[in-house]
C-alpha cells in the first residue's frame, strides 16, 4: 500500500527514489534549480527545502530562430502561430494542474520552448511532491504541512527569492485555483493572469458530473444520442457496470473524443471492446497506487485535494458517475467539511488583466465553469478553443505558450479574436501518443485476426450442422442455429 498521510513508515515505494542522497545527486546534475527554505506551517516553524526551476531567455539569435521554426526540438507548426512583436514585460510563473503533479521534471521541454520565445519562466515544485516532499532530515513532510494557505505562501516566497516583483501567472486546473488566490491576496505580485481549464470551487465537479451524464447517459446532444442509448442498453443487460463506467467513459473521451467513446460502445454492443474497456479501467483503478516519483505523487497532497478542495465529495454512486474513484481515494484522509475560501465571491476583487482558457470538449472542467468565471472577473476575456479538451497546458501546449507570451507582453486581450487560428496548432506529443494508442487498441479489437478466426470457425461449424441436418433425416438433439430456432409464425 502507499503511504497515507500520517503513516509515513508504511511507504512501499523504493526508498532510493526519495532519500536525501538521491535528491542531492539529482540536484547536482541540473543548473536551473533553486532552493528556498520554507516553514512547515504558520504554527510549525521548522524548515524544509522548497525547490523551483527557472529557465532564462535564450540569446537574441536563438529567440529569432525559434520564432521562425517553432519550439526548439519540436516538429514545425501545422499552421502559423499568431504573431506578437511586443517584448515580454515580466517573467512567467507557470503553475500546472495538481496538487499531486510535479513541475520540475515533467515540464523541462516546455520551459525550454518558452525560453526560446524570449520568456523568463519559473515553476515551483509543489510541497509534498518530488523535490519538495522531504524535510531537512530527509523525512516526508507531515500532514499538517499540506494546506492551501501554505502553498500560496510558497509561491510568494519563490517570487521573493527569484527577485521577481511581478509575474504573468499562468495556472492550469488546480494551478488556476492557486493563481486566483495569488491575485486576490497578493495583487501587487500579479501582472496578468491566464487561467486554463480553471478550478473555481468544490462544486465544479458536480457540473462536470452533470455534463458527462448529459452527454453519454441522457444523450442530450444529437451527436451522442445513439451512443448514450447503446450505453444504457449495455448497462441494462449487464455488459457494463453503469455505476463504475463513468471514469472509463471520461478517460476515453478526454483522450479520444466523442468518436472514440462511440467506437468503444459500438464494439461492446457486438461483443468486442472488452479488452480496451478493462485496460482503461485497470489503469484508472491503479493510478492512485502507482504514483510516479518526481512526476505525480498523490499520497502527501491528498489532504489538499480531498479535505480542503472536496475532491470526490459529490460522488453519488449513480450511473456514469465520474467521481466514484475520487470518492474511494478520499477515504484515506480526513473528510471534507467545506471550503475555507469562496472564490466565487472573491473573484470580482481580481484587478489583473485576465484571460480564461477552455476547450469546447472539456468534461473535467466544462466550458460553463470558464464562462462563469470570466463573467465574475472584471474585464476578463474568454478564449474557447474548438475541439480542445481538458488542460490546454498538457494537451495543446502550443496554445498555452502563445497565451503565456502574450500575457507577459500585456496583449493577451487580443487572443480571443484568433481562436480559430490557435485551434489549428498541433496537439501536444504526449496527448497525441495517448490518442493514437487508444485508436490502435480499438482498431485491434475491431480487426483482431484471432477474433476473425474464431467467428469464422463458428460460422463454418454452424454451416456444417445445417448441411448435416438437411442430409440426415434422423432427429438431432444438438444446438440449432438462431434462424432454425426462430418461431415460424
Amino acid at each position: 500500500m502507499i503511504a497515507l498521510p500520517g503513516l509515513r513508515s508504511t511507504r512501499s515505494r523504493p526508498s532510493e527514489f526519495f532519500d536525501r542522497a538521491a535528491q542531492d545527486d539529482l540536484l547536482q546534475l541540473r543548473n536551473d534549480l533553486m532552493t528556498v527554505y520554507r516553514e512547515f506551517s504558520a504554527e510549525d516553524p521548522r524548515l524544509f527545502p522548497l525547490r523551483y526551476a527557472r529557465t532564462v531567455p535564450r540569446r537574441a539569435h536563438a529567440v529569432r530562430a525559434s520564432a521562425e521554426s517553432g519550439a526548439a526540438g519540436a516538429r514545425p507548426l501545422a499552421g502559423p502561430a499568431p504573431r506578437n512583436t511586443a517584448a515580454p514585460q515580466v517573467p512567467v510563473l507557470l503553475i500546472p494542474d495538481g496538487p499531486a503533479r510535479a513541475s520540475v521534471l515533467p515540464y523541462d521541454v516546455l520551459r525550454r520552448s518558452l525560453a526560446g520565445r524570449g520568456l523568463d519562466v519559473l515553476m515551483m515544485e509543489h510541497r509534498g511532491v518530488g523535490l519538495s516532499r522531504l524535510d531537512a532530515e530527509g523525512e516526508d513532510l507531515p500532514p499538517h504541512a499540506m494546506a492551501l494557505r501554505e502553498v500560496v505562501g510558497d509561491l510568494v516566497a519563490v517570487l521573493d527569492h527569484a527577485r521577481v516583483p511581478q509575474a504573468a501567472v499562468v495556472g492550469s486546473g488546480y494551478g488556476a485555483y492557486l493563481a486566483q488566490m495569488l491575485a486576490i491576496f497578493h495583487p501587487e505580485r500579479v501582472h496578468s493572469l491566464v487561467l486554463d481549464s480553471p478550478l473555481t470551487s468544490a462544486g465544479d465537479e458536480a457540473i462536470a458530473q452533470e455534463a458527462l451524464r448529459g452527454l453519454y447517459w441522457e444523450g442530450s446532444e444529437p451527436s451522442t444520442a445513439t451512443t448514450a442509448r447503446t450505453l444504457r442498453r449495455l448497462a441494462q443487460d449487464g455488459t457494463v457496470d453503469a455505476c463504475r463506467a463513468g471514469p472509463v467513459v471520461l478517460a476515453v473521451h478526454e483522450h479520444g473524443g466523442p468518436e472514440a467513446v462511440r467506437d468503444l460502445v459500438d464494439l461492446l454492443a457486438v461483443g468486442r471492446g472488452h479488452l480496451t474497456w478493462t485496460s482503461v479501467r485497470q489503469v484508472l483503478n491503479q493510478a492512485w497506487l502507482q504514483s510516479t516519483p518526481y512526476v505525480i505523487e498523490h499520497d502527501l497532497t491528498a489532504r489538499i485535494l480531498h479535505t480542503e478542495l472536496g475532491g470526490g465529495h459529490h460522488a453519488d454512486g449513480g450511473p456514469l458517475d465520474p467521481l466514484v474513484l475520487e470518492a474511494e481515494q478520499a477515504r484515506a484522509v480526513p473528510p471534507f467539511t467545506g471550503e475555507q475560501l469562496n472564490l466565487h465571491e472573491l473573484a470580482p476583487a481580481i484587478t489583473a488583466p485576465t484571460l480564461v482558457l477552455t476547450g469546447s470538449q472539456d468534461l473535467v472542467s466544462p466550458p460553463r465553469i470558464a464562462r462563469e468565471l470570466a463573467d465574475r472577473i472584471p474585464g476578463a476575456q474568454l478564449l474557447e478553443i474548438p475541439g480542445a479538451r481538458h488542460s490546454i497546458l498538457d494537451t495543446r501546449s502550443r496554445i498555452l505558450q502563445v497565451a503565456a507570451r502574450w500575457s507577459a507582453c500585456g496583449t493577451a486581450a487580443h487572443l480571443p479574436e484568433r481562436a480559430a487560428e490557435l485551434a489549428g496548432l498541433p496537439v501536444s506529443t504526449p496527448d497525441l501518443a495517448l490518442s493514437r494508442g487508444l485508436q490502435i487498441a480499438l482498431a485491434a479489437e475491431r480487426y483482431s485476426p484471432w477474433r476473425l478466426r474464431l467467428e469464422s470457425a463458428r460460422a463454418e461449424r454452424a454451416r456444417l450442422l445445417r448441411e448435416r441436418a438437411r442430409s440426415d433425416p434422423r432427429p438431432h438433439r444438438g444446438r440449432r442455429s438462431p434462424h432454425e430456432r426462430a418461431d415460424p409464425v
